[in-house]
């Protein structure tokens, strides 16, 4: 089966930056929310296509999901949170439910932080290796990805590609979960998933 076309564009960057070097690029797969399962399905075949030869490119596929519930155990907080978030939600407290997020966003900051966590999963792959963040949609609405990515960047010497659940709002504005206003300090290639294939 034959990668779709914007699949096929993410996956020739990848392999051009593993030919000439320079700067690994960061991509922002951008698809609607509802698509997730079929979005997963195209980073399973990006995947194979990068791993087959002539090609050879190792790739680690890091669920967003994973380590958020990683650092929320990990922090002893959970089931606390958990209680919290409930009963803000069965008496529509807003405000509570902002400091419950707001809470979650500091744990995901504190050491190790989501981006520490990313990096320490990437360690024990080589040089050659693509980098594919999947499941961001559990951050919501505590943690922003542009924040993650902005963290990776330098840090990070692979090419990172992040499937986005969102929508575009005009050539730059992305709204993380098609919710917030649109953001436009993404500084990664945006290449939005066509919803017509």
């Amino acid at each position: 089966m034959p990668l779709r076309e914007e699949l096929l564009g993410v996956g020739e960057r990848i392999v051009t930056h593993f030919a000439t070097g320079g700067e690994p690029p960061f991509i922002l797969y951008q698809y609607l929310p509802t698509e997730e399962w079929k979005v997963r399905r195209d980073l399973g075949e990006l995947r194979r296509w990068l791993e087959a030869t002539p090609r050879g490119i190792n790739c680690a596929a890091i669920s967003l999901a994973d380590l958020f519930w990683q650092a929320l155990d990990e922090s002893g907080y959970l089931e606390e949170l958990i209680a919290l978030e409930r009963e803000a939600t069965e008496v529509s407290d807003s405000s509570a439910l902002r400091e419950v997020y707001a809470a979650v966003g500091e744990i995901l900051r504190e050491p190790p932080t989501l981006p520490d966590r990313v990096i320490a999963e990437v360690a024990d792959y080589d040089d050659r290796t693509a980098v594919f963040l999947y499941r961001a949609g559990a951050l919501y609405p505590a943690y922003r990805t542009s924040t993650l990515l902005d963290d990776l960047r330098g840090r990070l010497v692979h090419p990172v590609t992040l499937l986005y659940p969102g929508r575009l709002s005009g050539e730059y504005g992305l709204r993380f979960m098609g919710r917030n206003e649109p953001a436009y300090g993404y500084r990664a290639l945006i290449v939005p998933r066509e919803t017509s294939v």
